[in-house]
């Protein structure tokens, strides 16, 4: 309690001495307010020609790597059947090795997949930071068209602000100056490489 009574005097002294500072000086000049832009991030990605085609690319590269995750189970589990098919000609220890193998390879084609999943969301994220380094000037045109000093995403923003709003001019500048980028997945080689190099 002491604490916060201690805060209270400090804040109206200030705000006292503030006051008195410009009492002193009437003619001074008044800060200019602050003008303040909201954009809605989540639309311009999900709405752009450029968001359309990465999400559409996207989708399809995750189909192909569910194809191929689907073939390799089923090669796997066709093996299988085919061994336990077998297990009565073969000697235990010839079974036992061939059950080992087996093993080993759907424990390497799921990290294989595994490892394909990952590459294929370092790719996602690439083309969102390709995006994102294409939004920026935009950004910055139109806080300077508007003469603003603050843009703010939509998300942060509560309540108000729709004659703020500069979504739909910052889609229609994206779509003219990008409308696709080439999603590839990045191997995760480069970014071990990458690492290495920036230490």
């Amino acid at each position: 309690m002491k604490s916060y009574r201690y805060v209270a005097r400090t804040i109206a002294a200030l705000a006292f001495a503030s006051f008195v500072s410009l009492a002193a000086a009437p003619a001074a000049k008044a800060a200019t307010p602050a003008v303040i832009l909201i954009v809605n991030t989540e639309q311009v990605f999900a709405q752009a020609k450029v968001g359309v085609s990465v999400r559409e690319q996207l989708q399809d590269l995750a189909k192909k790597l569910q194809a191929e995750d689907k073939k390799g189970q089923d090669a796997i589990e066709a093996e299988a059947k085919k061994l336990t098919e077998q297990r009565a000609l073969l000697k235990p220890e010839d079974l036992q090795k061939k059950y080992e193998a087996l093993q080993k390879k759907e424990a390497d084609h799921q990290r294989k997949m595994r490892q394909k999943g990952q590459e294929l969301q370092l790719g996602a994220n690439k083309a969102r930071s390709e995006i994102e380094a294409a939004i920026r000037p935009i950004f910055a045109e139109i806080m300077k068209k508007n003469n603003a000093t603050i843009l703010l995403d939509q998300s942060v923003v509560l309540a108000g602000g729709v004659d703020l709003d500069v979504t739909a001019e910052v889609l229609k500048e994206l779509d003219a100056k990008l409308t696709t980028i080439s999603v590839k997945p990045v191997p995760l080689s480069e970014v071990a490489k990458g690492q290495k190099g920036a230490q």
